[in-house]
């Protein structure tokens, strides 16, 4: 798991001050943790870029302005729903020795024995929800398809973390190899033939 620095500075919160800050593209935010009171952050849109358009999952370090830093998780954002700017974003503090929950990216790798004859490769599951320390935690779970046939799936059940549980519905698929698609113009010519009547 890799990580990456912010910084940030206190604000003061309110309505207005975070409209005020959004217009010079400084996104409000919270930093909390259990036991610590809630700190209200504000980090420049570019700084959160990384966090927000990528596959991969980051553990933060959040630097302060009064000089202290916050190893923490991006746990929520919330965008507007006109410009898909970001509006609000949540900072979960953790611990070395305390396990967290995170959704974590699902990435296909490999090219299937059933994309080969014809199958079309359908993903169900782009997330999937785990609990571990976060020494632990991944940037993705990289799943192989290259052994998958056509009418095969894959569920959530069928994979193997290790020092990682798993939370999500172990009956869920997470990817299905679905029959080649036939199109209705190739079906014995008949489409032809009914376009060559309404010439």
């Amino acid at each position: 798991m890799s990580e990456i620095i912010i910084e940030a500075r206190r604000r003061t919160p309110g309505r207005s001050a975070a409209r005020a800050m959004r217009r010079q593209s400084i996104i409000p935010g919270i930093y909390y943790f259990h036991g610590e009171e809630p700190i209200a952050v504000a980090v420049h849109e570019l700084a959160l870029r990384p966090l927000i358009y990528t596959t991969e999952s980051h553990l933060v370090r959040l630097r302060l302005d009064d000089g202290s830093e916050k190893s923490c998780v991006l746990k929520d954002i919330s965008f507007d729903p006109v410009t898909d700017r970001p509006t609000h974003f949540d900072f979960q503090g953790v611990a070395a020795n305390e396990a967290i929950r995170m959704e974590v990216p699902i990435m296909l790798t490999g090219s299937s024995i059933g994309q080969r004859n014809g199958g079309v490769v359908d993903q169900v599951l782009h997330k999937l929800e785990i609990e571990c320390i976060p020494a632990n935690l991944p940037e993705r779970i990289d799943v192989d398809i290259t052994d998958m046939d056509v009418n095969q799936s894959l569920h959530v059940g069928g994979l193997s973390l290790p020092d990682i549980t798993i939370l999500t519905n172990a009956d869920l698929a997470i990817v299905t190899i679905a029959p080649p698609r036939v199109g209705a113009a190739t079906e014995g010519g008949e489409s032809e033939a009914i376009g060559s009547d309404e010439e």
